[in-house]
């Protein structure tokens, strides 16, 4: 059987209208006026090659719902959107070039205003999962992208650690050089007139600062790429802390500041890399003592808690402002307050005691009160 344009009387425009059984076959054309669509036995028939499995999908897909829509099938020589509905085993189709008039087409149609009621129907709820399909293209090609800008990301950063901890190694011998001409030039202060002197204490303060910046760098920047490597050992926690005490109490006399040590009576031992853990206490209290005024009192205290010790730095310098403390462990951050001692912050010391700490599975954190101090807490665990 072969419908076209001139089998059918007085056709409606710009559409097809057939009924077909489950399996394609045509039993009756209704309307079939799309120029260059030709239908013929069967859809199946009808169909170019190309959409024979989405011509059974269609089918298949109207038969078990009741209703569905086609990817366009090539109908001769024209892509066409199909529609249809499955009642007793009959299947009314209708097919249009824009699918935006099927269900114009379908109410022009005696005996297909079911068909027209039901495309309406579904009408939003397929545009809803055309945009839905949209946009989870767009999202899984940005996810792509952001892979790709984030592996870039990675890689530029990696090789910006690299060459910064080449810069700061590079720097070291000629800052130590100049470190050591300067001690050797201060020899001779009693002869310098008072303006020389002034100079050469100026010099001696930002070489210092140099030096400490470039080791922080080259410390962070070893952290960083994963080069450190922890050597742990047995260590009595109450020893460490004891000795970590005894060095900053140097520091901390020559400013005026005092410094405690309060533990309980029994401490453990750790496997812990010693070296390391006393790099990270230090540098904790020795910016509690920089923070702290004349006369004040920072304490390192220590206790167990279950399966582990506790270690706390408290001090009672300016405090640290709320806004400032999500930032605290980031590299380069410096507080608005200003150090009692007048040193410049290198800004890495609290980012290396963070990686460190947590190199060993510990945690730190901070509770801070503007005009009261600040106490860290470095948890570590068996």
């Amino acid at each position: 059987m072969t419908a076209s344009l001139s089998s059918i009387d007085s056709p409606p425009p710009e559409g097809l209208a057939f009924l077909c059984a489950p399996d394609g076959a045509i039993a009756h054309v209704a309307a079939a006026s799309l120029e260059g669509a030709e239908l013929r036995a069967s859809l199946h028939a009808s169909v170019d090659p190309s959409s024979a499995e989405a011509c059974t999908l269609f089918l298949r897909s109207v038969s078990r719902g009741g209703f569905g829509r086609s990817t366009p099938l090539r109908i001769g020589t024209r892509d066409v959107h199909c529609f249809g509905l499955c009642r007793n085993d009959v299947i009314r189709i209708v097919g249009v070039i824009d699918p935006a008039t099927a269900a114009q087409f379908a109410d022009s149609i005696e005996g297909f205003a079911d068909v027209a009621e039901e495309i309406r129907r579904t009408e939003s709820t397929y545009e809803l999962y055309e945009e839905l399909a949209r946009l989870n293209n767009e999202l899984v090609t940005a996810q792509r992208e952001l892979a790709r800008t984030v592996a870039e990301l990675r890689r530029l950063n990696d090789y910006k650690d690299e060459l910064l901890g080449m810069a700061a190694h590079d720097l070291r011998n000629p800052l130590n050089a100049n470190a050591a001409f300067i001690t050797f030039l201060l020899q001779d202060a009693a002869t310098m007139n008072e303006d020389n002197l002034v100079l050469l204490r100026r010099l001696e303060t930002n070489s210092r600062y140099m030096l400490r910046l470039v080791e922080s760098v080259l410390d962070f920047s070893a952290i960083q790429s994963g080069h450190v490597r922890l050597q742990p050992e047995e260590t009595p926690i109450d020893d460490l802390a004891r000795s970590v005490v005894e060095t900053m109490r140097i520091i901390a006399d020559a400013r005026q500041v005092e410094v405690r040590y309060v533990a309980t009576r029994e401490l453990p031992s750790m496997r812990i890399d010693r070296v390391k853990m006393t790099q990270a206490l230090q540098n904790l209290v020795s910016n509690a003592v920089q923070y702290s005024p004349a006369g004040a009192v920072v304490e390192l205290r220590a206790h167990t808690i279950e399966g582990g010790v506790e270690l706390e730095v408290e001090d009672r310098g300016p405090g640290i402002p709320a806004e400032e403390l999500p930032d605290l462990f980031k590299p380069f951050t410096r507080l608005s307050t200003a150090s009692v001692s007048r040193q410049r912050s290198v800004g890495l010391g609290l980012a290396i005691t963070k990686r460190l700490i947590e190199a060993h599975g510990g945690t730190i954190e901070v509770k801070s009160e503007v005009g009261k101090g600040s106490i860290f807490t470095v948890r570590l665990r068996s």
